[in-house]
This record gives structure tokens, sequence and C-alpha cells, in this order.
């Protein structure tokens, strides 16, 4: 099975800030299965570090950064880049950057700039969902190692992590 990643979540320095976030989990699964890693920003063509961006709105699609720059093409091109290495690598599940205007499922930020979660998906993950890739985010690895089948393979790592 072929697994899609936030590329940031595999120690990829390629987040807003030029930060990763990666998880000790993904970087060992990375070794023994296949990882389709993307960062749908930077297919977009934003660079890094950038300015942080949040969607404005959903209808239209608005994506701006802190310092009101629209983005929203970026954004596009990005997704659709992420979501046909996807498609073309026969992704059917990927685990996200959660809150991320681009990865985020299950949850994004207002668009305020005040660390306001709400309800939502990015640009990439809606795209994906909208393809029935089934998504998952960093904070729902256990279901994610479930769906996957993979829970007894690396189930010693929430008895050991002191990560979550």
């Amino acid at each position: 099975m072929k697994i899609g990643v936030s590329q940031c979540l595999l120690g990829v320095n390629c987040t807003y800030s030029g930060k990763s976030h990666p998880l000790d989990i993904l970087i060992e699964m990375d070794k023994r299965h296949s990882i389709i890693p993307v960062c749908p920003e930077v297919l977009g063509g934003l660079p890094i570090p950038r300015d942080p961006a949040e969607i404005q709105s959903l209808e239209p699609l608005k994506v701006e950064t802190i310092n009101h720059q629209d983005v929203t093409t970026e954004y596009i091109l990005g997704a659709q880049k992420a979501l046909d290495i996807f498609i073309k690598n026969d992704v059917q599940v990927a685990l996200l950057k959660f809150r991320s205007p681009s990865c985020g499922c299950d949850g994004i930020y207002d668009g305020s700039f005040q660390h306001q979660l709400i309800e939502g998906q990015g640009v990439f993950a809606r795209m994906c969902q909208k393809c029935g890739i089934q998504l998952f985010h960093e904070n729902q690895i256990e279901e994610f190692l479930k769906y996957i089948g993979k829970e007894d393979d690396y189930g010693t790592y929430f008895k050991d992590s002191t990560s979550f």
C-alpha cells in the first residue's frame, strides 16, 4: 500500500517557518513502506520560509498571507500538483499536517491569524477527499495505523513514546 504524507512530517524543512514536524513513526515507516511525500505549498511555487497564510473564504476560495498577499493561485496549483502525484502513485490513504491551509484535515485556522481553529479542510485536503483518498492527521496516528492494518507492527511506538 502506498501512503501519502505531508513532507514536513518526514522531517523535511518545508513549513512556512522553514521548519518541519517530524514524526519518528513515519520516518520508520518510510524505511519499510512506500511513502509518497508531498508539500503542496512548495509545489505551488511558494518559498521556504514564507509568510504564514490562512484561508480567508471558501466560496470563492481565497488564501491570503498575514501581510495580505493573495496566494490562492499558488495554493490551488500546488494542491493540484500534489494530488496528481498521489493519483499517479495510486495513493488511497494519507497522513497530512493538521491545521495547514493546504493539508489541514479535520481542522484549520479561521483566517484571523489568531490561532483560532475551526472545522474545515485545507485546499489540498479538500481535493484529496473529493477523489476518495482517506485522510488522517498527525493527531490521529492510532486510527491511521488501524486503518492501514499496521497497528501490530508499530504498536510499541505508543507504549514507548512521550511525543503525545
